[in-house]
């Protein structure tokens, strides 16, 4: 009988050590990551936000998957990208059309120059200004990820295996070539190409990722599927300079992504009031010059709050940003 209340002693014993090892591994560490496939963050499943799961993206990402309303959202938002294009289009060509101002008045800046020196952007100019710009063939500028492609499988996985971003991880998804496009996105690059304006992709995708990127976007019938279009990280996430390799040879009329860094450098530093009077700066320009599309599961927006809240942990830094009455 006393052998068997210390061998029954001794596995309850080791089944709490196991319990309190697979609940917080990482307890101590002090950076804790975000969940990010744009390559704004990279995490280290050993982290203190993989120790505590990946409860955070739970309801994002069944929002993604699971509700209508996201999925009017983005056809909603591929309609005024199309209405948009075709406007800055027609603008376009009646500035190319129109004889050179003989003033000796500077040029006007284009939207996309101001915006990506830092200048203001809402109120000294509009697509179709008149310039040497307008004399370039157009384009329009995408991101991938969360615009284009639906990568949520992938945040669901680490809902389940409660783990955070880690590159390996993703390299395993993008590799399956298996994205499924986000509604309305094949017909809008579609429709692009039919306006015979160039469609191209500037992704933080890396450039190692160029092939299964290629396969995965070419089985779904998108524009341009091709290493001369696709625009991919190198070195840095910046989208600047890769942006300004476009503007070589053609006018962006419209841009298009689910983070506000995929518009225009000027939100790549958000600054204490997380990009609010930039945004408020830049109104007209949003449905007219940028599309945004909703992504409630990652981006800068997230990794701001993150850097900016007190805290040890990923759910305690989010429950101090929270605004309550």
């Amino acid at each position: 009988m006393k052998k068997l209340i210390i061998v029954t002693l001794m596995i309850m014993v080791a089944s709490c050590a196991a319990v309190k090892q697979t609940t917080a591994p990482g307890e101590g560490r002090s950076s804790p990551t975000v969940s990010d496939p744009k390559g704004v963050a990279a995490g280290d499943p050993s982290s203190p936000v993989a120790s505590e799961g990946q409860d955070h993206l739970i309801l994002a990402t069944l929002w993604f998957q699971k509700s209508a309303e996201m999925r009017a959202l983005f056809y909603q938002c591929f309609r005024n990208a199309e209405t948009a294009l075709k406007e800055n289009l027609e603008l376009q060509r009646q500035a190319s059309a129109a004889p050179e101002p003989h003033t000796p008045e500077s040029p006007t800046v284009s939207v996309l120059s101001s915006g990506e020196t830092g200048g203001t952007t809402s109120d000294s100019s509009a697509p179709g200004d008149s310039g040497p710009e307008s004399h370039k063939k157009p384009a329009v500028v995408l991101d991938i990820d969360e615009t284009l492609l639906d990568n949520s499988p992938f945040q669901g996985w680490q809902v389940h295996e409660k783990k955070s971003f880690n590159n390996d991880d993703w390299f395993r998804w993008v590799e399956l070539a298996r994205a499924r496009p986000l509604p309305g996105a094949v017909e809008f690059t579609r429709y692009a190409d039919s306006l015979g304006v160039e469609v191209f992709y500037v992704s933080n995708r890396t450039v190692q990722e160029m092939g299964p990127t290629i396969k995965n976007m070419a089985a779904w019938g998108f524009v341009n599927a091709d290493s001369t279009h696709m625009l991919l990280k190198e070195t840095t996430s910046s989208k600047v300079e890769r942006r300004a390799l476009v503007e070589k040879d053609y006018e962006i009329l419209l841009l298009i992504g689910d983070n506000l860094a995929d518009l225009s450098g000027v939100y790549e530093k958000r600054g204490p009031d997380y990009g609010f009077e930039t945004v408020d700066s830049d109104r007209r320009l949003f449905g007219t010059k940028y599309i945004v599309l909703p992504n409630p599961m990652y981006g800068n927006w997230l990794n701001d709050l993150l850097r900016s809240a007190p805290g040890s942990t990923e759910r305690e830094k989010l429950l101090q940003m929270l605004d309550s009455f």
